[in-house]
């Protein structure tokens, strides 16, 4: 199961960067299940897709809107109407101060809305608040959509990302050490 969910991580994330569209109406298609990387970062070959839509697949987290915690060792979660990840990837490139093209999640929606744009606000423990706009909902090659988005949390520590984008919320705590 692991192994189902980094690679399809992979291959939904590295399609998701380059080869977004501005297509609508499209429903979401399965996704790759073996999906490898190379060093570079461009997509390996594909063997097979997922008997799964990533949205029925048994993901850490909760389909309630609550705020959950995102496990050390979980590339996916989910929080109310959204999927995000990779954050195993996203805490390994992670540190202080990231420019604006580092620091990528994307947001998977359950209800998708071709004009509603994505705003994630990120709160500290401390209380530092940063705010972030992904735009408008895109479409990878393989007609998933999903919000890309730049996320350069400027501190460690613990982050709740708080995500909206028309109907969809989604709540992430997310632990940066």
């Amino acid at each position: 199961m692991r192994r189902l969910l980094l690679a399809a991580l992979a291959g939904l994330a590295l399609a998701a960067m380059p080869g977004c569209t501005g297509r609508t109406n499209r429903q979401p298609t399965l996704i790759p299940s073996n999906a490898a990387t190379t060093t570079a970062g461009t997509p390996g070959p594909q063997e097979r897709q997922s008997p799964v839509p990533l949205s029925e697949q048994n993901l850490p987290g909760s389909s309630r809107r609550e705020c959950v915690t995102v496990p050390d060792d979980a590339p996916l979660v989910r929080s109310g109407d959204f999927i995000a990840g990779d954050f195993v990837h996203y805490r390994k490139q992670w540190e202080p101060n990231l420019g604006p093209n580092i620091g990528k999640i994307f947001w998977v929606p359950a209800h998708p809305q071709p004009n509603a744009a994505l705003t994630i606000t990120a709160t500290s423990a401390s209380g530092q608040v940063e705010t972030y706009s992904a735009g408008s909902l895109a479409y990878n090659d393989a007609g998933d959509p999903l919000y890309p988005s730049g996320i350069p949390l400027p501190t460690n520590g613990t982050w709740k990302l708080l995500a909206q984008a028309g109907d969809n919320w989604g709540c992430f705590a997310l632990t940066l050490r």
